[in-house]
């Protein structure tokens, strides 16, 4: 199993057409894709993404597993004079963290090395055994971080923390998407090995399949079908 980069980070929302409205509107992000079933928001199709998902009936999302998303800029300070007061942006670690639609915590951080304004640099995600964690997420296929509570999907970092998840309704993370060669191979390799095998999707641009992964966290392997044409 292999990771070859993030792709897209799920999410439930109580009002995905109103978070949508938000990102678009005072991020650098635009509607990559839009169905019955999902909103697709980032700054490029072939970029880090945001895919957001109505919420099960009766529920009503929390951050839950989420800590932070973090969104790479060159000017985290010019970034956050566009946000809205109420998203209340302070700043952190060199950058600034503000709240996004229905409290999902965000950060602008400063982009390194070549990228893209506004694409993902990554996040940050609550476990009761961080360490356990990122090992499980290297046995998935992410590559090993400069420390033990970090992993690499491509570019972008996931951090393990050790604050435990909020229950509070429902936890706003549906699955996280990564790039693969083979989402079959990944499959068959998953079975053998025993991982829970949630689902496997054809899609019109996409092969995915659906691995639980640490603490319950879906894990999507996402293969690019040739005539993959998201912008």
């Amino acid at each position: 199993m292999k990771v070859k980069r993030l792709d897209h980070i799920a999410l439930y929302m109580g009002d995905r057409e109103a978070a949508a409205g938000f990102l678009t509107t005072h991020l650098g992000f635009h509607v990559v894709d839009h169905t019955e079933r999902y909103t697709l928001v980032g700054a490029g199709g072939r970029l880090g993404k945001l895919t957001l998902f109505d919420a099960p009936q009766g529920t009503t999302p929390s951050p839950g597993e989420i800590e932070r998303i973090t969104i790479r800029v060159a000017d985290p300070e010019a970034a956050a004079s566009g946000l809205p007061r109420e998203a209340g942006a302070e700043p952190r670690d060199g950058g600034y963290s503000f709240t996004g639609p229905e409290g999902l915590p965000l950060a602008l951080v400063p982009g390194e090395g070549e990228y893209v304004d506004y694409d993902l640099d990554g996040f940050v995600l609550r476990s009761g055994s961080p360490e356990e964690s990122a090992r499980t997420f290297v046995e998935m296929g992410f590559a090993p971080g400069d420390e033990a509570t970090t992993v690499k999907a491509g570019d972008y970092l996931i951090r393990l923390t050790g604050s435990s998840p909020e229950e509070n309704g429902g936890g706003m993370l549906f699955h996280v998407g990564c790039l693969v060669d083979s989402a079959e191979d990944h499959r068959k390799e998953a079975e053998e090995r025993g991982l829970e095998v949630q689902d496997f999707v054809d899609g019109p641009n996409t092969l995915a399949v659906f691995v639980r992964g640490p603490k319950g966290v879906s894990v999507e392997y996402v293969e690019h079908k040739p005539k993959f044409s998201l912008i």
